[in-house]
């Protein structure tokens, strides 16, 4: 399978911008360029290192660090991809941290509102000129 640039870009959701510039650090290579009009084509090769490059933009990686890793010789994808899914687990369980504050700040807020309830304030305050006369 070989898929034009504009395919690989919407297959993997990312700008064939993005592709150029993969390309011109040396991220990730079309597996093919066609002399004649200069059309980039991947692979199945191509898109299981783009995988590899989203997995760790996932994780917040600088482009330069994600290069240096695929490219080492030590590199051992599926030891990569066993830290990544824990590494993945520890920013979903953050998340949903971060989305809980939010729900209890919300609450807060409604809380809050219900103790400093003007309403209320306004009818007390009614209701003790009218007790007075």
């Amino acid at each position: 399978m070989k898929l034009q640039i504009k395919e690989f870009a919407e297959l993997t959701g990312v700008s064939v911008r993005t592709l150029h510039y993969y390309d011109e650090i040396g991220l990730l290579k079309p597996c093919y360029v066609d002399e004649q009009n200069s059309y980039r084509f991947y692979d199945d090769t191509s898109l299981g290192r783009m995988q590899e490059i989203l997995f760790y933009r996932e994780l917040d990686f600088p482009l330069k660090s994600i290069c240096e890793i695929l490219s080492s010789p030590d590199y051992d994808k599926q030891k990569a991809l066993t830290a990544q899914k824990k590494l993945l687990i520890l920013k979903k369980e953050r998340l949903e941290r971060i989305i809980s504050a939010i729900d209890n700040a919300k609450e807060s807020e409604a809380v809050m509102k219900a103790l400093n309830n003007n309403d209320y304030e306004t009818a007390r305050k009614q209701y003790e000129a009218e007790a007075k006369e």
